[in-house]
């Protein structure tokens, strides 16, 4: 047997080893060794926006040590080093998160920022990304209401909001228009850095593709605003995302330890890692777990979420994740979030913004119609939901009444009328289901 030891140039560097079936015998971030018996493999190194990789021949004893790895790190964020990085965009993002360009709504406590850029290149015309309510009235568009450089390749929008959901809307060539969910906090800067696709694949007079399914998603300080000296704030976030899309757990030794004892420095990246305990996603560092009890550290995590997002949809459903129906944490208790005794389940009118989280909600409410009640934006939008991305997006071009009478149509087709089963058979929820048979 050798000695294989790896490491990746960045903390959050996600590594694999694959022998010559393509079959994964190790994997971990950053460093990695482990024990092989003699043959090739290949060994890959992840961070956003690249992928490095050497096929490796491991003699029959010994030690074989790599650290030649290097991806070059990418980003919609404009941080220093990243291979699309402009100076003009990293100034602009400093200056404009700093600015508010639109105060909306009587308690403007919170803050959307959002940044979007190309790779440096020209457009001629500004995206068409907009801020809505959930109930689909304007707040805010990048044209109308940001600030741009056609020239640089970078919009911006600051938007001061009371704490809450809402929705990101823009066209996607060949599929329409498109919501996507963002979530707002007092207290805090919701930010999001969008790539900016090339002009001659976007929509007639849009400027260029808005890839927002692909964008980056963070919170800090309200008053902070981007920090290219904060780097960790991007680009962990960023790989921590790549690993949930993936069903992995990329968070540092420090960070999952730090998320464990409820010592919480950015809500985002605290949400992701909690969502990947939850759903018992590969863990590299399992040894944190280790002489710890379920329950303990389920309600630290679940009762520090809270007490820092109280208005998140995410939070309250991974209280549910973590502690079950009916467990309560401490800060449920004080402040009388969630639901009494004889009703244990929260009710969630509004999504998530992660994906993996509205499915997990869908799932639910087809035995509890009290999870996700008629006429709230998760039963109505339950049928135009789309997939291929982390984020809950929406088709708003489809009327999802129509979609919910075709869906209920096909399952007593197939012979199932049961509200339950056809509520499992349709993917809608409960509650979506009684009222399109109330209605039939």
């Amino acid at each position: 047997m050798t000695r294989l030891i790896v490491e990746g140039r960045h903390e959050f560097t996600e590594l694999r080893v694959l022998d010559s079936l393509m079959q994964e015998v190790a994997a971990g971030t950053h460093t990695l060794s482990v024990r092989l018996p003699r043959g090739i493999y290949r060994v890959e190194a992840r961070v956003p926006g690249a992928v490095d990789e050497r096929l490796v021949t491991l003699p029959s004893s010994g030690r074989v040590h790599l650290k030649d790895l290097a991806p070059i790190l990418d980003s919609p964020a404009p941080l220093p080093g990243v291979r699309t990085h402009r100076e003009s965009h990293e100034a602009a993002a400093v200056h404009e998160s700093r600015n508010v360009h639109l105060n909306w709504g009587k308690h403007g406590s919170g803050r959307l920022f959002v940044f979007i850029r190309t790779d440096g290149s020209h457009r001629s015309l500004p995206p068409v990304l907009a801020v809505e309510t959930l109930d689909r009235r304007p707040i805010a568009s990048v044209a109308e209401d940001g600030v741009f450089d056609l020239d640089e390749g970078f919009c911006a929008l600051s938007v001061a909001l009371p704490p809450g959901t809402y929705l990101l809307t823009h066209q996607v060539p060949d599929l329409g228009l498109r919501g996507q969910a963002v979530f707002v906090e007092e207290g805090w800067q919701t930010q999001l850095f969008v790539p900016w696709g090339p002009e001659e694949e976007a929509l007639d007079g849009s400027g260029g593709d808005v890839e927002l399914e692909q964008s980056l998603i963070t919170m800090v300080p309200l008053e902070k605003g981007f920090s290219p000296k904060a780097a960790w704030y991007y680009s962990h976030v960023e790989a921590a995302l790549n690993g949930l899309a993936e069903g992995r757990i990329v968070l540092t030794r420090s960070e999952e330890r730090s998320l464990l004892n409820g010592k919480i420095e950015n809500p985002m990246l605290a949400l992701i890692g909690a969502y990947g305990f939850a759903f018992e996603h590969v863990n590299y560092y399992k040894c944190e777990l280790e002489n710890r009890n379920r329950e303990e550290w389920s309600s630290v995590i679940a009762d520090r979420l809270l007490r820092l997002l109280p208005h998140s949809p995410d939070a309250h459903l991974i209280r549910h994740l973590l502690c079950g129906p009916g467990l309560l944490t401490e800060s449920d208790r004080k402040v009388g979030v969630g639901a009494p005794a004889a009703q244990p389940w929260t009710v969630f009118e509004t999504p998530p913004i992660f994906a993996d989280g509205t499915e997990t909600l869908i799932e639910w409410a087809a035995t509890a119609e009290r999870i996700i009640p008629a006429n709230s934006w998760n039963a109505k939008m339950a049928s135009v939901r789309t997939g291929g991305s982390i984020y809950a997006r929406w088709d708003l071009g489809i009327d999802p009444r129509h979609h919910d009478r075709d869906a209920l149509a096909a399952a007593q087709d197939a012979g199932i009328f049961d509200v339950v089963d056809v509520s499992s058979y349709t993917g809608l929820p409960l509650s979506v289901i009684e009222g399109a048979i109330a209605e039939d």
